[in-house]
């Protein structure tokens, strides 16, 4: 009889915790970064203009007035038919932020080509996250 007692306890103990790590498993799995239907960590954001298209973004370390800052380099496709000029803004959730004109200077990217440029930030460490702006004007 008792036996048979301890043999049902060790049935039910394992019962118990086997549903209980199934139904902790999708807590435990997910990531502080998780990401979009388009491949996207949710901590990355964009918001693009009909007319332009962002073709690379990579950010980076690199010596800027002396010391180590955070870099991006953004690559911008102008896919209108028409010559266009754009103002990009990046900006990270840590508050620092930067961007500038495509081009800097002149009339506009030509239609179907690209630009890339490269903005330091001052920031000494990797961002959580960003947004990137590509504004028409």
């Amino acid at each position: 009889m008792q036996v048979e007692k301890n043999s049902w306890f060790l049935l039910l103990l394992t019962v118990v915790v086997g549903v209980s790590l199934l139904l902790l498993y999708p807590a435990a799995s997910t990531h502080a970064a998780e990401k979009s239907k388009e491949g996207i960590p949710s901590n990355i954001t964009y918001n693009v203009c009909k007319s332009a298209e962002i073709t690379k973004v990579s950010y980076f370390f690199e010596k800027y007035k002396g010391k180590p800052r955070l870099h991006f380099e953004i690559t911008i496709k102008n896919v209108s038919p028409e010559m266009k000029r754009f103002r990009v803004n990046v900006y990270l959730p840590e508050g620092p932020s930067s961007g500038g004109f495509y081009p800097r200077k002149g009339k506009g990217i030509e239609p179907g080509k690209t630009l890339t440029r490269k903005f330091p930030m001052y920031f000494d460490k990797f961002p959580s996250g960003f947004m990137l702006v590509v504004k028409e004007l």
